[in-house]
């Protein structure tokens, strides 16, 4: 048998190390640690959020943030339920203002360092199955893509209803579904914009998606990802887990990440 002669391709290898890429693909299914849960405030706004970074079991990461409440005190719905929907999942009853030292994304260094912060400490190592959606938007003229949070779900892939029920996952699915099908008009749009020349300006989701579409023939993913996701958001960048709120699923000490 002739056997290949095997030359170094030093991006494979990189590879090796990081499952893939540093952060994992959009529309894509994903259980992961939280790292981060910081409160932030948007210095244009006054709005309130919370920034989180995320690591699925390759150590690749995600980032997104959650803008759930006004400068006056409102909560923005689609965001402040997603929070919820979080701290349901994960068996978290009290968010708590703590402040902390925590690796952190730093611009101007290129790099990630310690960094004082205030976070929410009950969901830091907290473990959940995400949906993640890749957007769209026009940034400085040009086409830019992000992934956010779609949809959140315990560890065993069920909404919190179907937790309470004991009842199989079936609702992440569906919510694919919708993710593909929102993935897919959103680039839609701003293709039409660029081909309008009407770019410039950055496209901020105010809200979660609601509706459906259909998957129109799009596959994703669960799990790693193949692809290094582009860039990074700077800014804009506890009680013991509860199984009866996991339903019944596997506690975080049993996830080895």
């Amino acid at each position: 048998m002739n056997f290949p002669t095997i030359q170094l391709n030093e991006t494979a290898a990189l590879k090796a190390n990081t499952g893939g890429g540093m952060f994992f693909d959009g529309n894509t299914e994903q259980l992961v640690k939280i790292g981060r849960a910081e409160f932030v405030v948007s210095n244009n706004t006054g709005t309130t959020g919370m920034a989180f970074d995320v690591f699925n079991k390759d150590g690749q990461k995600g980032y997104f943030t959650l803008w759930f409440m006004k400068q006056d005190g409102s909560y923005i719905e689609g965001f402040y339920n997603q929070l919820q929907s979080i701290m349901a999942v994960t068996g978290v009853t009290t968010l708590t203002p703590t402040q902390a030292n925590i690796d952190k994304y730093d611009a101007a260094a290129g790099k990630v360092v310690p960094t004082q912060m205030t976070v929410a400490n009950e969901l830091m190592g907290k473990h959940f199955t995400g949906l993640f959606i890749d957007e769209f938007e026009i940034y400085n003229g040009e086409k830019r893509k992000k992934t956010q949070l779609f949809a959140a779900f315990n560890q065993k892939r069920q909404t919190l209803q179907e937790q309470k029920d004991q009842a199989p996952p079936q609702q992440i699915e569906v919510q694919m579904e919708r993710l593909i099908g929102y993935s897919q008009k959103s680039e839609k749009e701003v293709d039409a914009q660029m081909g309008g020349n009407r770019g410039g300006y950055n496209n901020q989701r105010t809200s979660q998606p609601q509706g459906g579409q259909q998957n129109n023939g799009v596959t994703y993913q669960r799990g790693g990802s193949t692809q290094n996701q582009q860039g990074h958001q700077n800014q804009n960048n506890a009680p013991a887990n509860n199984p009866a709120m996991n339903g019944g699923g596997p506690v975080d000490e049993q996830i080895p990440f």
